[in-house]
């Protein structure tokens, strides 16, 4: 195949795509199995009859693909107006003027590279050209950072996508030519405001996003509040169990919490499933967690405990489901490269942060079995 990133339009383009997915998330993440074809090595579902897929190619081999589903091929199903939190958007736009992105990958060598922007700047053309208003995708906990640089925002409560766990739904509007720029996207470029005269909705859509609680962003906020708001849940923990911050500055903690989110989620959220890939740390600030191996409770977490400790350090696969127990869960999501560039780097910090997790660790322990190796990845 030729070199380069565009829309797949052959039947060899559109099964290096359906591979790619399967090497990707089948092999490598253990995700969506049974929607799998194993003998021809695919990962392909009905939806792809009148879906698009970008594919990049380099040497011959496809390195990255995404699928995305536009109204005026086929209108959107029921299954996908309750995935992508469509309602809102319908009340307002017609099908032809709304786009989704979904099941976007990358091969891992080339994970960090310029691919997956190459590739959103193909959908964004796509969507320029077309006159498309809004474009929806559910964005994982470790993607928040690089969706919101694209100009995409949280519009709706997060919730469990199956065999995935945690999303966040987010938009991003075409025609909000000054949030594109005041959020630094790539998709500024590509056009000038009065080519976006097209864009009759923007308030309309504007009003639909608002100022939406259930995440708060430190990129997105203002540093002195979101630090108000970790350090008044921080000081509602109980202090007799160690926790990641104890002996931290000021600054040290803003530090460490650099890049990073968090994420309020209602009771029978799944913030964590067994076997995903994804090693993000999170920080339970409020609510309470139930940690789940083949439906069975194993453990509750509490305020103050760390949750995803195993499979950042490690790089192995979840090992437990963990599940909102309450409708008060609040997370703060560290940031992964953050925190990598902090333990590779910052000697100091580095030696707290392992210190205190070892010293939480071992609190489990003395606190009783059912405190101890029953926790998730």
């Amino acid at each position: 195949m030729q070199d380069g990133v565009r829309f797949a339009t052959t039947e060899e383009e559109l099964k290096a795509s359906y591979q790619l997915r399967y090497r990707v998330y089948v092999e490598c993440m253990g995700r969506l199995k049974d929607q799998s074809n194993h003998e021809l090595k695919e990962l392909r579902d009905e939806y792809d009859d009148h879906a698009r897929a970008v594919i990049a190619v380099k040497n011959g081999e496809t390195i990255g693909t995404l699928r995305l589903f536009w109204g005026e091929d086929k209108p959107f199903t029921q299954t996908l107006t309750e995935a992508y939190h469509l309602s809102p958007f319908l009340e307002k736009l017609e099908q032809q003027q709304i786009c989704i992105v979904e099941r976007l990958m990358v091969n891992e060598q080339h994970r960090g590279s310029s691919v997956t922007l190459r590739m959103y700047k193909e959908v964004m053309h796509f969507v320029l050209d077309n006159k498309i208003e809004a474009v929806l995708l559910d964005c994982e906990p470790h993607h928040l950072n690089s969706y919101l640089k694209l100009g995409f925002r949280p519009f709706t409560n997060p919730y469990s996508y199956p065999g995935i766990g945690l999303v966040i739904p987010m938009a991003l509007i075409t025609g909000d030519y000054e949030h594109l720029i005041r959020s630094g996207s790539p998709f500024a470029v590509l056009t000038r405001e009065e080519d976006l005269s097209h864009c009759r909705y923007v308030n309309e859509l504007q009003d639909i996003i608002g100022c939406h609680l259930n995440i708060v962003s430190q990129s997105t906020t203002d540093k002195t509040d979101f630090l108000k708001q970790i350090h008044i849940d921080f000081n509602k923990l109980p202090n007799k169990n160690p926790r990641i911050f104890d002996s931290f500055s000021k600054d040290e903690i803003e530090r460490v919490i650099e890049r990073s989110h968090i994420i309020v989620c209602k009771e029978g959220t799944h913030i964590i499933e067994k076997d995903n890939a994804a090693t993000t740390m999170f920080i339970l600030l409020s609510g309470f967690v139930h940690v789940l191996r083949d439906g069975q409770l194993q453990a509750i977490i509490s305020p103050g405990d760390i949750i995803g400790e195993i499979a950042f350090f490690l790089h192995v696969p979840r090992t437990a489901t963990l599940v909102a127990a309450s409708d008060d869960v609040s997370l703060l999501s560290l940031d992964e490269a953050s925190m990598s560039r902090l333990l590779k780097f910052d000697n100091e910090i580095a030696n707290k942060i392992l210190v205190n997790i070892c010293r939480e660790l071992c609190s489990r322990v003395v606190g009783g079995v059912e405190t101890t190796d029953l926790r998730a990845g």
